[in-house]
């Protein structure tokens, strides 16, 4: 009998115990990652179509958004991977690398659509409205999402995604 009362007890003493923790936590505010003010630092380049030829691809971006800039140097890197920009740390390998299969588009033109951050990091995720002149894994066509990280100030595009429509 004195078993199943210390059982009981013990049980009532853990259930009260969680019971307090939770109320104590109840007061307390979580701090959430500001999301807004790491994008909301930039200046957004929504309202245009940005277009890309293998004929006339210049070096540096020109425009103050780094995002933008970002998604500019991958699309170049895209069309012609041996350009001076074309860093490892700042475009997805892939964009890189050479394959036999795969025909590199010569054109290829974005227009900003959405910049959305990714939860739990501070990462975001930037929506376009791409075309361009081949098919290229599918990833220059329709919905295209870019996904960016912050390195050494900078943006860094780190993998690339497309919506099926």
């Amino acid at each position: 009998m004195l078993k199943k009362i210390l059982i009981i007890f013990a049980f009532l003493l853990i259930a009260g115990g969680a019971l307090f923790a939770i109320y104590k936590m109840k007061g307390v505010d979580v701090p959430e990652i500001e999301h807004v003010k790491v994008v909301s630092e930039e200046k957004i380049i929504s309202d245009s179509v940005h277009s890309y030829s293998i004929n006339d691809l210049s070096g540096e971006c020109q425009a103050d958004d780094k995002i933008f800039c970002a998604i500019e140097q991958t699309v170049k890197c895209t069309i012609s991977p041996d350009l001076a920009i074309c860093n490892k740390e700042f475009v997805p390998g892939f964009v890189l690398g050479k394959t036999e299969e795969a025909i590199r588009p010569t054109q290829i033109s974005f227009e900003i659509v959405k910049i959305k951050p990714i939860p739990g990091t501070q990462d975001i995720s930037v929506y376009t409205k791409s075309d361009c002149d081949a098919i290229w894994f599918g990833l220059c066509k329709g919905t295209v999402i870019y996904s960016l990280s912050r390195k050494e100030n900078k943006w860094a595009v780190t993998n690339i995604y497309a919506l099926e429509e």
